[in-house]
């Protein structure tokens, strides 16, 4: 799949989950980097994407999009 095709599929998946931009986050630890939300609960959630290539993706995308980094030490 070219890079075309895998920001297309990662827009959907954001779309797909009914949130604002704003909602997500991304957490950097020394081990891993997670993508996060705030729910309309106002509780923070992580978001596993159990497909490596669509993880990448959906980062790199939310990146793009300018979400909030988070780095944990």
């Amino acid at each position: 799949m070219d890079e075309l095709d895998m920001n297309n599929i990662a827009d959907k998946f954001i779309a797909d989950r009914g949130m604002p931009i704003s909602n997500y986050y991304i957490e950097v630890t020394p081990f891993s980097e997670l993508i996060c939300f705030k729910g309309e609960d106002g509780r923070e959630y992580d978001l596993p994407i159990s497909d490596e290539t669509l993880a990448i993706a959906v980062k790199a995308r939310l990146r793009e999009l300018g979400v909030k980094v988070v780095e944990l030490k």
